[in-house]
């Protein structure tokens, strides 16, 4: 069975939103038939700002949603995202009859993972009008992919993973058996896909690595009215000082209760909610930049002590995400990966064991190079995930989330009006269960105070 479906992704970074038209085939394989990008408008990347703030102080959905910044910040943001894809097809020529659904992940709004709850209700909160978005498009729309695995006692990321094992699935008929994805963006998150060593059978592993390009993104935005260090220019001037390196991964990525998420064994998630500004007044802009942009990798390669201890570390690290675009932090990845670099004395046997996993050569290098885009490698995410609720395959794992079984994500929602729709034909055809949402929410069903209403509800969670 061949499905054709549209990914949409917008990150936190709040830049722009991403759409791409990707092809998936009964062998396991994808393909990128075309994508669209549309820049963040800024007034609406401010109502963000604004709203993620607000939100903080909210208890409940219903409090949230009475703010009268909510229903018109959702709107605007819902017609960014349609108009992306209705220029993806005007651009590509492509029959939006032979489309299947739009995977709509939304803007992430909270995200308070059981790693970084502690004791108190876990939730994570998605928002957007799904119906809009169906409306405007003419597509169905598959949408809330996080809450089915939160809901489960998962994470509600990384949901990358299986994904990039498609990927990998492929890459093996280039030789390559094990391989690592990673992602660079406001926070970094990394999917090893290889063998057990014994058994020899595939495996799975993926988690958060914490901050990644949302620490100096904020020194830059702060102190230099500039949204990121562009190849490095600013960092460039600076050292990497190890006090202060070592105060940042101490401090500058804590739970709820105060533990330090570099620590945190996987399964772990993270949000930019939870990074704390560290800025020494005592050293120069440069140099606090510059320490923060290593933060970036070091903690990558630091994270590579979680990889379970069956498998093997990986030769090839395939690279997406703005944050790589830095040649400051790719060198500074690179160099760790060699054993070269600044490493905080009690982090030695850390890396130290780290590198006596690592195969002799290793190498970074942009996914791009290996026929996937990775511009557009998070948006194909969730033109994977809806394609997979068609087929009611799962997506997330209890390796790569801590969700209790293997979970489908996502619900769905048809256009207003009726019509005969393609999506309706595929799920009969795979005997998929699955009925359209007649009164879509604008948030996720795991927003906050998701388990005293369903409780309410009468439901067992």
């Amino acid at each position: 069975m061949i499905i054709k479906t549209i990914g949409i992704m917008t990150g936190n970074s709040l830049d722009a939103a991403d759409a791409v038209l990707s092809v998936f085939d009964d062998d396991g394989g994808v393909c990128d038939l075309a994508a669209f990008s549309l820049p963040y408008p800024p007034a609406l990347r401010e109502r963000f700002l604004q709203l993620k703030e607000d939100i903080k102080y909210y208890v409940s959905m219903a409090e949230t949603a009475a703010d009268p910044l909510f229903a018109a910040t959702v709107e605007a943001y819902t017609r960014l995202v349609a108009e992306t894809v209705n220029r993806l097809l005007e651009t590509s020529g492509a029959d939006k009859r032979e489309i299947a659904a739009i995977g709509f992940h939304g803007q992430t709004c909270d995200h308070f993972p059981p790693s970084a709850a502690g004791g108190s209700e876990p939730y994570t909160l998605q928002v957007g009008d799904p119906r809009l978005l169906a409306d405007l498009t003419g597509i169905p729309v598959i949408y809330d992919f996080r809450s089915d695995d939160l809901m489960n006692g998962g994470e509600g990321a990384p949901l990358a993973p299986l994904h990039n094992r498609r990927i990998a699935r492929m890459m093996q008929n280039k030789g390559f058996d094990s391989v690592a994805f990673c992602n660079g963006g406001n926070t970094g998150n990394i999917a090893v896909i290889g063998r057990e060593e014994e058994s020899k059978t595939s495996a799975v592993a993926g988690w958060d690595t914490g901050p990644f390009n949302h620490l100096p993104d904020l020194l830059m935005r702060e102190y230099r009215g500039l949204p990121f260090d562009e190849n490095g220019a600013f960092g460039r001037g600076g050292q990497i000082r190890p006090e202060l390196l070592r105060w940042l991964f101490n401090e500058a990525a804590l739970s709820a209760g105060g533990e330090n998420f570099y620590l945190r064994r996987p399964p772990k998630s993270s949000d930019p909610r939870w990074y704390r500004k560290i800025y020494d007044e005592n050293l120069s802009f440069a140099d606090n930049l510059r320490t923060a942009e290593y933060l970036s990798a070091y903690g990558f390669v630091y994270n590579l002590r979680y990889v379970p201890p069956a498998m093997s570390l990986p030769s090839l690290y395939l690279l997406f995400g703005g944050g790589w675009k830095n040649p400051l932090v790719r060198g500074d990845f690179e160099s760790l990966l060699q054993g070269k670099g600044v490493i905080l004395p009690e982090h030695k046997e850390v890396f130290a064991a780290v590198y006596t996993r690592l195969p002799k050569k290793t190498t970074a290098d942009w996914a791009d190079k290996f026929g996937f885009s990775g511009e557009y490698m998070e948006a194909r995410i969730f033109a994977d995930m809806a394609c997979c609720k068609i087929l009611n395959r799962p997506f997330s794992l209890p390796e790569t989330t801590g969700c209790r079984t293997p979970t489908v994500g996502g619900i769905y929602v048809l256009p207003d009006g009726g019509g005969d729709y393609l999506l309706t034909e595929l799920l009969q055809r795979c005997g998929n269960p699955a009925r359209p949402e007649k009164n879509p929410l604008l948030w996720s069903r795991a927003a906050k105070g998701w388990q005293k209403s369903f409780a309410a509800a009468g439901e067992n969670v």
